[in-house]
C-alpha cells in the first residue's frame, strides 16, 4: 500500500522543513543583529542612566557642604546632667557654656479621688471645670462613672483629663488632673462639679491657719538692716511656698565739692594773738609777732572714701533655732520676682534682710506666705501633683517659666526641664562636628562610587572590578557587563580628570585660610604614599584619615566649611571651594538638557528606530517562511502527483506484461 504524505501536515520524506529552516537561519542574520543592537543600545542607555543618578548624588553631597542648611553650622547641646536638664540647639546658637539648676519643675494640678463604690453614679447637673482661664462646662443627664468620664474627656480635649483608676476589687478612684503646667493654670470646680468634687473626696474646705508676714513692703538703704518675722513659724512640713519682689536702685551720689572750694583741714594747735601796734601822726607802728617753738600749722588730706560694696547676698531667712539661712541673690539691677519652696529650709519664722551694699538700695514688695497646694478656699486631698511653675538658676540668677520647656532664655537653645538638679548642670552649645564629619564621608563616598563607575565603564580592564571590596555579588555581575563598554567616550574620560583635578587642586579662603587643600585635614589618594605603587591607588579613589579629619574639625570647623565653600568677594554667594567647583564641573552633565540627558535620548531614538526595523524584519521572516513553505508544499505536492503516475504507469505496464 503506497504511502499517504499530506503537505504541510504530515513529515516530509523530501526534509523540507530542514531545507527551509537552513534558508531561514540566513535570512535571520540580519534581524539577530538588530537584536544584538537593542540590546547593546538599551544596556548602555541604562548605563547613562546610572551614572547620571550616581552624578546627581554627588552633586547633592557637594552642595550640601556649602549650602545654607551645610552641616558645618549645626549644633550640638550637651548636658553633664541630662536626666535633670537637657537641650537642643539650631544652627542661629553661639558657641557657649553656661550652668543651670533645677528647683523644680513645672508639673499640672493632679486630684485623686477616695475609693468610689462600683455602683456608684454621677447624678444629673451642670458640671464646670476650670484650667486657669479655659472652662470647660457640660449638662450631664446623669449616669455611670465610666460613662462620665467618657463625656469629660470628649469635651476636655487639651484642657483636661479624667480617668478610672482601680485601686482594689470592687472599688475603684476618680483621676482628674489638668493638661496645663504651671502657676497659672490651677484646676478648679464650679456648680454640680464642685458638689461631685467634695462628695467624692477630690477636694476639702481649706480650714489650715495662714501665716502673715509682719510687714508685705519694705524699703531698705545702703548699709541698713531689717528683720520681717511671720505670725508664726512656717513647718517645712506644710510644704508652703514664700513669694516676694526685689527691686535693687542705684542711690544718688552727693556732690562733689569743686577743687578749691572747701579749705584742706588743718592740725588744731594753741591760739597765739597777734601782736598790737600804734598809731600817732598818721604814722603806724606795729608790733612783731611772738617767736615760739611750735611747728607751722600743716593741712590735713580728708580721709580715702570707704571701697564699694556690691553684694547680692542680702536675703536670708532666720531658722527657729536663730540661724540665718541664705536666700538666692537679688539682681544687680530692676526687679524680680522669687517663688522660694520653703520645705528645702526647714521650718522658719522670719525673713532677715542685711544690705551690705555701699551705692544700693533695696525694696521688697508683695511679701507673702501660700499653700500651693490650695486653690481659693479649697485644698486637694490626694493630689498626685500641684500645678507650680518651673524654677531653675541660670547663672545664678533665679527664672520662673510655667513650662519645663523653654526657649526664651538662651537665643537659639530650647531647655528641658526633666528633675531638680543635686548641683548645677553644665550645658555646653558646640558645633555638631559628628553630622559635620558624617557629611564629608557621604561626599567621599559617592565621589568613589562615581569615579568606580566612570573606569568600569571607560577601561576594559578586570582588575578594576576585584579591587572593589564594597560590591555585592549582584553588583560584581553587572559590573562585569559593563565594564569598558563606553571606551573612547570623550565625555566621560574628561569628567574623570576633572574631577581628579578639583580633589588635588589648592582653594585658598583669605590670606588667613586654615586649610586650602583636602590633603590637610586627611582626604586624599594617597597615591604618593611609601611602600611601593598600588594600581589602585593611581585610579584616583579617595581615601579618609579619620584621626586627621577629626583634628581637622576640632581645631577649626570654620576652615573646614571655608574649605568646601567660601565667598571671596563678599557679595553673599559661596564662589570658591572643592564643593562648589564640583558642582560646577557636574551640573552641565545632570541637568536637564545636558550631556547625560541627550546620550539618554538618542539613545531612545536608536532603540525606537531599531525596534521599528526589527518588527519589519519579523514581517518580512514571516512572510518569506509562508512563502518557501507555499513552494515547497506545492513542489511536494508536485513530486507525489508524479509519483503517484509513475505508479500507475509502472502498475499499467506489469497489467500490460502480466496479460501477454
Amino acid at each position: 500500500m503506497p504511502e499517504i504524505n499530506i503537505p504541510g501536515v504530515t513529515a516530509s520524506r523530501y526534509k523540507t522543513d530542514e531545507l527551509i529552516e537552513g534558508l531561514m537561519r540566513i535570512e535571520r542574520i540580519p534581524r539577530e543583529r538588530a537584536d544584538a543592537d537593542l540590546q547593546r543600545y538599551r544596556d548602555q542607555q541604562d548605563a547613562w542612566r546610572q551614572l547620571s543618578r550616581q552624578v546627581s548624588a554627588l552633586r547633592d553631597a557637594a552642595r550640601t557642604l556649602y549650602s545654607y542648611n551645610n552641616p558645618f553650622t549645626e549644633k550640638i547641646a550637651e548636658s553633664s546632667d541630662s536626666a535633670a536638664v537637657s537641650a537642643t540647639a539650631t544652627r542661629e546658637a553661639q558657641d557657649q557654656e553656661f550652668s543651670l539648676s533645677v528647683s523644680q519643675t513645672a508639673a499640672a494640678d493632679s486630684f485623686l479621688s477616695a475609693e468610689i463604690p462600683e455602683g456608684a453614679s454621677v447624678p444629673a447637673g451642670t458640671y464646670g471645670f476650670t484650667v486657669g482661664e479655659k472652662t470647660v462646662r457640660f449638662s450631664w443627664k446623669g449616669g455611670t462613672f465610666p460613662d462620665f468620664v467618657q463625656s469629660l474627656n470628649r469635651r476636655g480635649d487639651g484642657t483636661l483629663r479624667a480617668s478610672l483608676i482601680r485601686t482594689a476589687p470592687g472599688k475603684r478612684a476618680l483621676l482628674i488632673e489638668s493638661l496645663q503646667t504651671g502657676a497659672g493654670q490651677r484646676l478648679g470646680f464650679e456648680e454640680a462639679a464642685l458638689d461631685l468634687a467634695l462628695e467624692t473626696g477630690l477636694i476639702q474646705k481649706n480650714t489650715a491657719s495662714s501665716i502673715s508676714a509682719d510687714a508685705t513692703e519694705a524699703q531698705i538703704p545702703a548699709g541698713a538692716s531689717q528683720t520681717i518675722g511671720f505670725s508664726e513659724p512656717a513647718r517645712a512640713s506644710r510644704g508652703l511656698v514664700l513669694e516676694y519682689t526685689v527691686t535693687a536702685q542705684t542711690e544718688a551720689k552727693p556732690p562733689e565739692p569743686e577743687t578749691g572750694d572747701s579749705p584742706e583741714e588743718t592740725v588744731p594747735g594753741p591760739q597765739i594773738q597777734k601782736a598790737g601796734e600804734i598809731t600817732y601822726n598818721g604814722v603806724t607802728i606795729v608790733s612783731a609777732d611772738s617767736e615760739t617753738a611750735l611747728p607751722a600749722e600743716e593741712p590735713v588730706p580728708p580721709p580715702p572714701p570707704p571701697e564699694p560694696v556690691v553684694t547680692g547676698a542680702v536675703l536670708s531667712l532666720r531658722s527657729t533655732r536663730g540661724a540665718a539661712i541664705p536666700l538666692p541673690d537679688i539682681p544687680q539691677e530692676g526687679s524680680q520676682t522669687f517663688t522660694i519652696p520653703l520645705n528645702e529650709f526647714g521650718d522658719v519664722n522670719a525673713l532677715l534682710v542685711h544690705n551690705g551694699n555701699t551705692a544700693r538700695s533695696v525694696q521688697i514688695s508683695g511679701i507673702r506666705i501660700y499653700d500651693p497646694a490650695a486653690a481659693g478656699e479649697f485644698t486637694p486631698v490626694n493630689p498626685v501633683s500641684v500645678a507650680r511653675d518651673a524654677v531653675a538658676q541660670y547663672e545664678g540668677i533665679t527664672i520662673t517659666r510655667p513650662e519645663n520647656e523653654i526657649d526664651d532664655l538662651v537665643p537659639g537653645v530650647t531647655l528641658h526641664l526633666h528633675g531638680q538638679t543635686d548641683r548645677p548642670a553644665d550645658i555646653r552649645i558646640e558645633p555638631d562636628r559628628e553630622a559635620a564629619k558624617e557629611t564629608v564621608i557621604t561626599f567621599v563616598a559617592n565621589y568613589n562610587r562615581v569615579l568606580a563607575e566612570l573606569n568600569i565603564l571607560t577601561q576594559n580592564k578586570p582588575e578594576i572590578i576585584q579591587e572593589i571590596q564594597y560590591f555585592t555579588p549582584e553588583e560584581t555581575e553587572e559590573a562585569e557587563k559593563k565594564l569598558g563598554m563606553m571606551q573612547g567616550e570623550t565625555a566621560l574620560n574628561t569628567l574623570k580628570a576633572a574631577l581628579q583635578r578639583i580633589t588635588s587642586s589648592p582653594y585658598l579662603s583669605g590670606d588667613d585660610a586654615v586649610y586650602s587643600l583636602l590633603a590637610q585635614i586627611g582626604i586624599s589618594t594617597r597615591a604618593d604614599s611609601g611602600g611601593g605603587i598600588e594600581a589602585s591607588r593611581l585610579r584616583g579613589y579617595l581615601e579618609i584619615n579619620e584621626e586627621q579629619l577629626d583634628s581637622a574639625l576640632e581645631q577649626s570647623i570654620q576652615g573646614v566649611k571655608d574649605l568646601f565653600g567660601y565667598d571671596t568677594d563678599g557679595d553673599m554667594v559661596i564662589d570658591s571651594g572643592v564643593a562648589v567647583a564640583l558642582d560646577n564641573q557636574v551640573t552641565p552633565y545632570v541637568q536637564t538638557g545636558g550631556i547625560f540627558a541627550t546620550r539618554t535620548s538618542g539613545l531612545g531614538n536608536r532603540i525606537t528606530e531599531t525596534e521599528r526595523r526589527i518588527t519589519q524584519l519579523d514581517r518580512q521572516l514571516e512572510q518569506k517562511e509562508a512563502d518557501l513553505r507555499q513552494k515547497y508544499s506545492q513542489m511536494e505536492g508536485a513530486l507525489n502527483r508524479l509519483e503517484s503516475q509513475s505508479d500507475s504507469i509502472s502498475s499499467f505496464s506489469r497489467r500490460q506484461n502480466s496479460g501477454n
